[in-house]
C-alpha cells in the first residue's frame, strides 16, 4: 500500500440517487486504488503545503556587515531614482569576499538592504 491513510474527523456526506447517506470517522485515504471494503470512502487531497504562508527569515550577513559600514558604497539619490555609488573602484574590490556577502543579501526584503544588494549583484557581475 503505498500513500498516506488518514482519519476523516468531520463528519462527511455521499450523495447518491436518490438519498443522502451521511458516513462518520471514516478512514480515508489518498490513493486511487482503495480496498474493496473502502468503496465509500471519501478520497480527500493532500494537505497544503503552506506555500504562500509567511516566514520569517533571519538577518543575513549582509545586513550585519552593511550596519557596521564595512562596504564601500553610499546610495545616490537622483531624478531618475536611487543608485550605488562605490567608494572604490569595482576592479579593485576583492570579488571572493564582496560578491558571495552580496548574493546572501538578495534574501532582503526590505530598504535599503534589498536595493544594495540587487544593485551590487548587478554592478559586480
Amino acid at each position: 500500500f503505498m500513500g498516506s491513510v488518514t482519519d476523516h474527523k468531520a463528519t462527511s456526506s455521499l450523495h447518491q440517487p436518490g438519498r443522502l447517506k451521511t458516513v462518520k470517522n471514516q478512514k480515508v485515504t489518498t490513493l486511487t486504488q482503495q480496498p474493496p471494503n473502502m468503496n465509500k470512502s471519501i478520497v480527500v487531497g493532500p494537505q497544503v503545503a503552506g506555500a504562500f504562508k509567511e516566514r520569517h527569515i533571519k538577518p543575513t550577513a549582509f545586513r550585519k556587515f552593511y550596519k557596521r559600514g564595512d562596504f564601500p558604497v553610499a546610495m545616490e539619490h537622483d531624478a531618475k531614482g536611487n543608485r550605488i555609488i562605490w567608494k572604490v573602484e569595482i576592479e579593485k574590490l576583492d570579488y571572493h569576499h564582496y560578491l558571495p556577502l552580496f548574493f546572501d543579501g538578495l534574501c532582503e526584503t526590505t530598504h535599503p538592504y534589498e536595493f544594495f544588494a540587487r544593485q551590487g549583484v548587478h554592478d559586480l557581475l
